[in-house]
């Protein structure tokens, strides 16, 4: 039991987480209304619902395959004739997280069911709104979750957003060691001598893609919202530091994920990832420096998404390429960020998604008060008492959910509050939770009620029809959440007029947008609810 906890455990917290300068795409897509003519290519797309339009599958960068592995993406292929762009293409190698009892997905994209092994894999998706005018309008280009190491961004369907006048950009990256292992060898090789990042240099790309084609779509280059969610939201965060992404994006959205606070998904020091990556390159039968650079290459996709157990237990950036040459925290104190408004939240029961998965499905069930005690001092070593002071299992339904609330205060909700502290001394930032008890679950776990769950909004911004329907007063919260995100991307400011007020977060009022289906209104206790001044005493005033 214990070997399958470790595992389970590994396998959801890996869940938490530049191309050539080219002329402007025109803008004339002729007498076919669903073609239109990019810089490489035309492209066909369909006709999505209320008269917008959907293209999928769209190459933004050469396959990174053979050579091109572990290096910066390259353009695509010019093409002539028209491109179909009317499915989407596989998603960058991975392994299907079928990990439930039953062999089902532990998450509800199709990439979570089916994996894949091809790196012909960077392609984008676009969502069009119906065509109401000559002015352009804004983009929202979105990565997604998956620890970097999971997802597509044909899983995330961005009709409803498009409705509501947003140009949606869906992005696929290198994932994995395929997308951030770092060596010597591979630095030894490297223009700048370093390595790794190559799934942040495809996101940055694809915003390239962006600049150069979205006017074509109907897109304004100067109206860019980055934004992403878990995984997806730490990379926005990485971009937001990186000075090669500088003036690709105008506003950002971080939902779940940080890369500056303590507990958030920092980057490595380029050493530190090398010495992981060696350890990585061993795992496969590459342990010769001088010939690991083909050695790598030569291994076949499928045993590279394997490796060795604990060897991707979570896969990101490190800093000293060019790509991100300071770490976040270090690039914030000194001025060196791409300063742009930003909204920024969590959910208020993040980790209870991970305790129904390890604990419940694949951990032998609920946690008695002792195996509670005990998962607090093997994982919190230097400080139980005072954790499990704070979180006593007697305080809460049940020890489930006493674990649940350590996991989401320490990993989720304090760090975003202490991101929006940062953040506002320099830029407008909206601050957000959402709430909402009943969200439609991913997955069954009886024994822990999974409230707002770890990605539990993306239901409600990204309509699907593999979870339950949402309920008439939960549609309603859709509806007002997605104007929200909208009319940011268009201004930078969420609000609107006939909307609840969404204040402006300051770290002297620490003022919190409650998204809930019974209430949307600012609260002022969420560092109380979230015991933010005990995980993040320096940040508590």
């Amino acid at each position: 039991m214990r070997r399958i906890f470790t595992r389970a455990a590994t396998a959801a917290a890996a869940l938490l987480l530049s191309v050539t300068a080219l002329p402007a795409a025109s803008a004339h897509s002729g007498p076919d209304p669903l073609a239109v003519a990019t810089v490489h290519g035309s492209v066909r797309g369909a006709a999505g619902p209320g008269g917008g339009r959907l293209f999928q599958g769209i190459p933004y960068a050469a396959p990174p395959m053979g050579e091109r592995r572990w290096r910066p993406p390259r353009p695509p292929v010019p093409w002539s004739g028209l491109r179909e762009a009317t499915t989407p293409a596989g998603p960058c190698p991975q392994l299907p997280l079928t990990l439930l009892p039953d062999g089902g997905p532990v998450l509800p994209g199709e990439s979570n069911r089916t994996g894949s092994t091809s790196e012909d894999c960077l392609y984008l998706n676009v969502w069009t709104p119906a065509r109401t005018g000559a002015r352009a309008l804004p983009v929202l280009v979105w990565l997604h979750g998956g620890g970097n190491a999971y997802g597509a961004g044909s899983d995330y369907n961005g009709a409803a957003l498009a409705a509501r006048g947003v140009v949606v950009v869906t992005v696929n990256y290198r994932l994995g060691a395929l997308g951030f292992l770092a060596h010597p060898a591979l630095s030894a090789e490297s223009a700048d001598r370093a390595s790794g990042d190559y799934g942040l240099m495809d996101q940055q790309a694809a915003l390239r893609w962006v600049r150069h084609n979205i006017g074509a779509f109907g897109g304004d280059r100067a109206r860019v919202t980055l934004g992403g969610q878990s995984a997806g939201s730490a990379d926005t965060c990485l971009h937001i530091t990186s000075p090669t992404a500088r003036g690709l994006f105008h506003r950002a959205v971080q939902q779940s994920g940080s890369c500056v606070s303590e507990k958030a998904l920092t980057p490595l020091s380029l050493a530190a990832a090398e010495r992981k990556g060696q350890d990585f390159a061993a795992s496969v039968g590459c342990t010769d420096p001088s010939t690991a650079p083909a050695c790598l290459r030569a291994v076949p996709p499928a045993e590279l998404i394997r490796g060795t157990p604990g060897a991707t237990s979570l896969w990101g950036a490190n800093t000293g390429p060019r790509i991100l040459p300071l770490p976040p925290r270090t690039a914030w104190a000194t001025g060196r960020v791409n300063a742009v408004p930003t909204l920024s939240g969590s959910t208020h029961d993040e980790y209870r998604y991970f305790t129904a998965l390890n604990v419940d499905l694949l951990g032998g069930g609920p946690l008695t008060p002792e195996r509670y005690a005990a998962l607090i001092r093997s994982q919190h070593p230097a400080r139980a008492d005072t954790v499990l002071g704070t979180y006593p299992a007697s305080a809460h339904p049940s020890p489930n959910l006493a674990y649940s609330a350590v996991g989401t205060d320490q990993r989720f909700a304090c760090p975003a509050r202490a991101d929006n502290r940062r953040y506002s001394g320099r830029v407008a930032v909206y601050a957000y939770e959402f709430n909402d008890p009943q969200a439609p679950p991913f997955i069954p776990a009886p024994h822990t009620p999974q409230g707002a769950f770890h990605a539990a909004e993306l239901a409600y911004l990204f309509p699907t029809d593999a979870l339950s329907p949402l309920t008439p007063a939960q549609r309603r919260l859709s509806d007002r959440m997605t104007d929200y995100w909208a009319h940011f991307a268009a201004t930078g400011n969420p609000n609107h007029p006939g909307a609840p007020a969404w204040p402006r977060y300051t770290a002297s009022r620490d003022r919190i947008q409650v998204l809930a289906p019974d209430r949307i209104a600012p609260t002022t206790g969420f560092a109380s609810d979230h015991h933010c001044a005990f995980w993040q005493p320096s940040a508590a005033s």
